[in-house]
């Protein structure tokens, strides 16, 4: 019997870095390709996917990810994991959706049937939504109002609960078309003509569910179970069938400071192993909710202390934006819509010659965010 491989937390974090675009090693080239490298750009704040992308892409702008998720783009905006909105590309959007459907339709409906609504009528008002959209996109105001003046169930709640089935469902798609990445203007367009060569659902859930796990275990792993049943917002009975298609491409292993044994692609470990630690001095910034952060659970042990926790995360749970030191969060920062500027906020003390650097990183950081108005 061979014993597990246990891999040093220092290569394990710079691995990871490196992987997502942060580490000293060159990473994703574009924007479509650091969406796969992060199982989908995590999107559910609007500053988000900006920040991640202007930390990771040296020469990236916000025109760049606003021309990616445009028709002629790479990128599609979905609601997949954990009901969480994430961009991703063309070719892997349908395997996060397919496999995440259930649970984004399950919690359209019960709120539905609060507001005395039934399944069959979100389907009948969905199908008036796509009816709406047939001529082409529309501001989600406007695509509200032309249903409500043909709409047969009254009131606004059941016009906007059948607008979510229908994007729930795959059939619409939504795209922010404000020219600052400081503001939402929410436009509605039917999957088939926004994107044309995009289908966002398949037959099969369970090779669905199985292709992003895989996706998920080849941006995060080593993870563990536990780990990615809080990625997905999956049940175990959902995982299981679709994990188990996969063991024979999984080696276990472990990470020196976690518990347990973690799952890896057998194709990714030479490559783990093969990734020399972060420098000491190794600073870098990660956005709010940055999906570096949100790809773990039961191992945050990986990059934060447990005495710091509710420092790194906020009540509800939501990871702020950080500052790290070879790959360990030391660090909050954030900007202020109102005066336009950075602020921080440190963990512990910080050599001089480092803090020279966090200050560096804080002033690119600031100059990006006000290169457009709020």
């Amino acid at each position: 019997m061979h014993s597990t491989l246990t891999l040093p937390a220092a290569v394990e974090r710079a691995a990871m870095a490196n992987r997502h675009g942060w580490g000293p090693q060159p990473g994703p080239a574009d924007l479509a390709a650091l969406a796969t490298a992060q199982a989908g750009l995590h999107a559910a704040r609007l500053l988000t996917p900006y920040v991640t992308a202007h930390t990771r892409l040296p020469a990236f702008r916000a025109d760049d990810l606003r021309h990616a998720l445009s028709p002629d783009g790479t990128l599609i905006k979905v609601r997949c994991v954990r009901r969480t909105l994430h961009l991703w590309p063309h070719e892997h959007a349908a395997d996060a959706h397919t496999a995440t459907r259930r649970l984004r339709l399950g919690a359209t409906l019960a709120t539905a049937r609060r507001h005395g609504l039934s399944r069959s009528d979100l389907e009948r008002t969905s199908i008036q939504c796509q009816d709406a959209l047939a001529g082409g996109p529309l501001a989600y105001r406007d695509l509200q109002d032309r249903m409500l003046k043909g709409q047969f169930l009254p009131g606004v709640e059941a016009v906007r609960l059948g607008i979510k089935w229908a994007w729930e469902s795959g059939n619409i798609t939504c795209r922010n078309t404000s020219p600052s990445l400081h503001r939402e203007q929410r436009e509605f367009a039917l999957v088939e003509h926004a994107h044309p060569a995009t289908r966002l659902t398949h037959s099969d859930i369970t090779a669905a569910t199985a292709r992003l796990i895989h996706h998920y275990l080849h941006a995060y792993a080593p993870a563990s179970t536990a780990d990615l049943l809080w990625w997905t917002g999956l049940s175990q009975a959902e995982i299981t069938p679709a994990l188990a298609t996969l063991r024979p491409a999984i080696t276990p292993v472990r990470v020196e400071g976690l518990s347990g044994e973690l799952l890896t692609l057998t194709e990714d470990i030479d490559h783990i192993r093969a990734a020399s630690p972060l420098p000491a001095d190794h600073v870098r910034l990660l956005a709010f909710e940055d999906p570096s952060l949100k790809g773990y659970f039961a191992t945050r042990d990986r990059y934060r202390d447990a005495a710091h926790h509710s420092q790194v995360f906020n009540p509800i749970g939501e990871a702020r934006a950080a500052i790290t030191l070879a790959g360990r969060i030391v660090g909050t920062w954030n900007w202020n819509k109102k005066t336009r500027t950075v602020h921080h906020k440190l963990l512990t003390r910080l050599s001089r010659p480092v803090m020279r650097e966090v200050r560096h990183r804080l002033d690119q950081a600031e100059a990006f965010l006000r290169t457009e108005p709020g």
